[in-house]
């Protein structure tokens, strides 16, 4: 690649029209790395990507961009090794990138520095960081209150201690309404991540999507997450999407259900789940802990009376009681219902639960399984039958949704021919009274 540099036009840019760059850095030393990625640095780029950087080696890039590429909007670091020199030189380029509008990064640490430098930042409206391992818990000192009067979007990879103590420290963020979250608790028990609620809904006033995957230092010992966990939630009256993962899962009643829709009247997505695996705060991975689900099928009544506009839905069921398919016309229904996941849900009788969910939608919708890739053993197999039952629960239902369509379709057919018979026949009879 350094024999491109002989071609390029002395004074000008290689590619002065480009507005999307992605630089593969491949973990060579700065010095090798450097000199062809400034080839293509210029002041069109308003999309910029940095992969595999050398651990200490992206504030030799950064240092560039806000000069040779100043019109920069949107950032990406991406690197599976972090860098405290890394995450230092982000902290000092942020600000000198006046246009940026969203950061990405995977290879810094959400530092105080890097925070404050946010809450200045004149344009950014979008911040991730999305750092390996959440054990991370960065001392607050020097964490100061700051406007943030443009972040609308915060994804964060750490500790419930260490996302509780930004928060801590800050006044009202009032554009703030997506909340992406990763992390657990750095001792036992639940009172972090109780407190972590709090401090979102106090501190987020318009707070419209939460996504919360939750993971833990002893699985074996812990326990499903319970509504009292996160019930400050339901205070939050503008929520939107809401989305809850823990390895344990997530265990609540058809009646606490209901409650959650009673306080989020213009919910579109509800995700209550397993996480798809778990981390612990060194970064060793384990296998969840399942027990068998409690939340009855026809809970999907009662979401579909109180919420028939609802678009996602995420629950662990279980549809292994006998159901009476007798259909009747005050069975609610979804109107638009898009997905359905169900991923680690027990079931019983397949073309049964399929007739199911074909009354309780007016449109087709996607049925969903997924299986976590480290469970192993007989809870393995046990819910790879499930899976299998439930792929028959899905072919099932494409067939009734297909048979339904054409149905509706004869009849609307039917009712057009009997409209323009009934229609001649009125012509008609007009026609021989004058």
């Amino acid at each position: 690649m350094p024999r491109i540099a002989q071609f390029r036009p002395p004074g000008k840019f290689l590619l002065p029209n480009l507005r999307k760059f992605t630089y593969n850095a491949g973990k060579m030393s700065i010095q090798e790395a450097l000199p062809p990625f400034l080839i293509f640095l210029g002041p069109s780029i308003a999309e910029l990507g940095l992969r595999d950087p050398v651990p200490g080696g992206v504030d030799g890039f950064l240092a560039h961009v806000a000069h040779s590429a100043p019109r920069v909007q949107n950032l990406r670091i991406e690197g599976d090794e972090i860098s405290d020199a890394d995450s230092a030189a982000l902290e000092t380029s942020l600000l000198r990138l006046e246009k940026l509008e969203t950061l990405r990064s995977s290879s810094t640490r959400l530092t105080p520095a890097t925070w404050n430098a946010i809450a200045q930042h004149p344009c950014l409206t979008y911040a991730a960081f999305e750092a390996q391992g959440w054990g991370y818990a960065a001392p607050s000192v020097g964490i100061q209150p700051g406007a943030f009067e443009k972040l609308e979007r915060l994804a964060i990879r750490a500790s419930f201690d260490f996302l509780c103590s930004l928060l801590e420290t800050q006044h009202e963020l009032s554009a703030l309404t997506h909340v992406v979250l990763e992390g657990g608790p750095m001792g036992q028990g639940r009172s972090e991540f109780h407190r972590l609620c709090k401090l979102l809904v106090q501190k987020l006033p318009i707070l419209s999507l939460v996504r919360l995957v939750c993971h833990s230092n002893a699985v074996r010992a812990d326990k499903a997450l319970e509504l009292g966990d996160f019930r400050p939630f339901l205070r939050c009256k503008n929520l939107r999407y809401f989305h809850l993962s823990h390895p344990c899962g997530v265990s609540v009643t058809a009646s606490e259900i209901g409650e959650l829709l009673d306080a989020w009247p213009g919910i579109k997505m509800l995700s209550l789940e397993y996480a798809p695996y778990c981390v612990d705060s060194v970064g060793s991975i384990h296998s969840i802990k399942w027990t068998p689900p409690t939340l009855p099928l026809n809970v999907l009544d009662t979401i579909a009376r109180k919420r028939p506009k609802i678009r996602q839905l995420s629950l662990v069921l279980d549809a292994t009681a006998p159901i009476k398919n007798t259909s009747t016309s005050l069975e609610p229904q979804f109107e638009c219902l898009d997905e359905l996941k169900v991923s680690l849900s027990s079931v019983g009788h397949p073309a049964d639960v399929a007739s199911f969910l074909a009354r309780r939608s007016k449109t087709p919708f996607a049925l969903k399984f997924e299986m976590p890739s480290n469970i192993s053993g007989n809870l393995r197999q046990r819910l790879q039958d499930d899976k299998k039952k439930w792929d028959q629960i899905q072919e099932h239902l494409q067939l009734l949704c297909d048979q339904k369509e054409r149905l509706e379709e004869e009849f609307r057919l039917r009712l057009q021919v009997e409209r323009t018979r009934h229609m001649q026949e009125l012509r008609e009879v007009m026609a021989s009274t004058q």
